[in-house]
């Protein structure tokens, strides 16, 4: 009788560790199922927030890249002597005196990156591509920064030497071919600011590559999201 009992305590205490234990592991497999799960759906939230930024920025990296090469093209037209131009005197004022910028608006990746959002990619290829695109030593924007420095030392040649440049722009007594044709006879005949305006060229071939790979990046990426989201 005695082993009886010893039996019957000993079977239900078994029971009740077992249903303990069972009770243990589908609790934690329940929780970490549904961690799993809001992971993923935080993954699947940043993907599209990053889109959304992606397609925001497709007609502005457009646009800027038609600008660079607009302003490379003309500089190379004038440089080079080429006397079938297409262009305005302001055109070539700016193109030469002045520099366009590139400053993508990218205030979803920075919230993302402080708020810890970023923590969530598991896509190691989506990872690196997002790396590689928000990289902020871009080669693009060190050319422009190489770009602003040797513009404003075009700036200040003129205004020592030839203050007429930037005068004609409001002159109404000259036809622009003769504005033009003035400027171009500086370029053609000051070695010194000939050698300052084929450094500023160099930058903005570069800041147009820089551009272009920047692109890249860009079109990479938003692929990488599409293909995943669907």
């Amino acid at each position: 009788m005695k082993i009886n009992k010893i039996k019957k305590h000993f079977i239900k205490y078994t029971l009740e560790f077992v249903v303990i234990v069972l009770g243990i592991s589908v609790s934690f497999w329940g929780n970490n199922k549904q961690a799993v799960n809001e992971s993923k759906n935080n993954e699947i939230e940043v993907y599209i927030d990053i889109r959304t930024e992606l397609n925001e920025l497709t007609n502005f990296i457009s646009e800027r890249t038609a600008a660079f090469k607009y302003d490379l093209d003309l500089i190379d037209n004038v440089y080079n002597e080429n006397h079938n131009y297409n262009f305005t005197y302001t055109q070539m004022l700016i193109a030469i005196t002045d520099w366009r910028g590139f400053q993508p608006a990218i205030e979803i990746y920075s919230s993302l990156k402080y708020d810890g959002g970023l923590k969530y990619i598991s896509n190691a290829e989506i990872k690196v591509a997002i790396d590689r695109f928000y990289a902020p030593n871009n080669g693009l924007f060190a050319n422009m920064e190489d770009e602003v420095i040797v513009q404003r030392e075009i700036l200040k040649f003129l205004h020592l030497n030839y203050p007429l440049v930037l005068l004609n722009e409001d002159s109404s007594s000259l036809e622009e071919a003769e504005k033009i044709e003035y400027f171009k006879n500086i370029i053609r005949n000051d070695l010194t600011f000939r050698s300052i305006l084929k450094s500023k060229r160099r930058f903005m071939f570069s800041k147009l590559s820089g551009i272009k790979e920047y692109h890249k990046n860009h079109k990479d990426l938003l692929s990488l999201i599409n293909k995943f989201l669907n």
